[in-house]
């Protein structure tokens, strides 16, 4: 397959939509623009944003040096919320009729799954553990800090091999106060310092739903570390040495858990979307 001279990835999810541009048609000194990859710029529109699909639209147009995206453009589509994708793809066909669209799907990810539901298993797990295979040698440990907080496992073999799911940081704090009168809501993206123990409500609930997801990341970790150990001495080869697996921390709420994590390990931003964009 030809490779487009432009590839726009959108990654669809619960609270926002994601998009990283690569073309070396971008428009000079972007502020959106990748430091390690310049030919790469990233922006975020939240979906409770009024006429948000209209804005991808603008932005996109802004982004190019070239009038319209033509055809020679590519659109990958990543989505777990297709309340959101529906409509966007339709605004994108209407917007730029010329470009190609790919709603990828798991049999675009040349990457094995040993899952008992390949279908059933969301695309932007698969796409970070893609994306993290690509640049770290298996095994991995690939954790996504979103709206819902994903520890996902890369085995030896390098499959996706299943993982974990738990409630984020938001989610935490909004059954918290949705469930409980008088307590407030907490701006997790605000840059306070996590008093132990909490010297007030707000402190309170800032550490307990922090420690509740740095621990089961941790705790995740250890078992899945475990897990490989022990499947190594079980196997044929138990003989050969084996790394530990390399821990990977994506998401949105990356930097506000990374300190917090005890586990060792490394943050990428935009994993999904570079996912998308490996694709050929």
């Amino acid at each position: 397959m030809k490779r487009p001279a432009g590839v726009i990835a959108v990654d669809v999810g619960n609270t926002a939509v994601k998009l990283s541009l690569c073309s070396n048609d971008l428009a000079v000194e972007t502020e959106a623009a990748d430091a390690a990859n310049p030919d790469w710029i990233h922006r975020s529109f939240a979906l409770d944003r009024s006429q948000w699909c209209e804005s991808i639209v603008d932005w996109v147009r802004e982004q190019t040096r070239s009038e319209a995206v033509s055809e020679a453009w590519q659109w990958r589509i990543a989505s777990v919320n297709q309340r959101a994708s529906d409509p966007l793809c339709k605004q994108i066909e209407r917007s730029f009729p010329e470009s190609t669209r790919r709603l990828i799907s798991y049999r675009d990810v040349p990457m094995p799954i040993d899952v008992e539901s390949p279908a059933q298993l969301g695309i932007d797990r698969l796409l970070s553990a893609f994306a993290a295979h690509n640049r770290y040698t298996a095994p991995l440990i690939v954790i996504d800090a979103g709206s819902a907080v994903t520890v996902d496992l890369v085995n030896a073999a390098g499959a996706f091999a299943g993982g974990a799911i738990l409630p984020g940081l938001t989610l935490q704090t909004n059954a918290l106060t949705m469930g409980t009168a008088a307590l407030p809501m907490i701006d997790w993206q605000n840059s306070d310092v996590v008093s132990i123990p909490g010297r007030n409500t707000v402190g309170a609930i800032r550490l307990g739903v922090l420690t509740s997801v740095t621990a089961s990341i941790d705790r995740l970790i250890a078992y899945y570390s475990q897990r490989l150990d022990s499947q190594r001495l079980h196997s044929q080869r138990s003989s050969e040495t084996t790394q530990p697996p390399v821990v990977i921390l994506c998401g949105g709420d990356a930097a506000v858990i990374s300190p917090h994590i005890q586990s060792k390990h490394v943050t990428h931003t935009h994993l999904v979307c570079q996912g998308l964009l490996d694709l050929t």
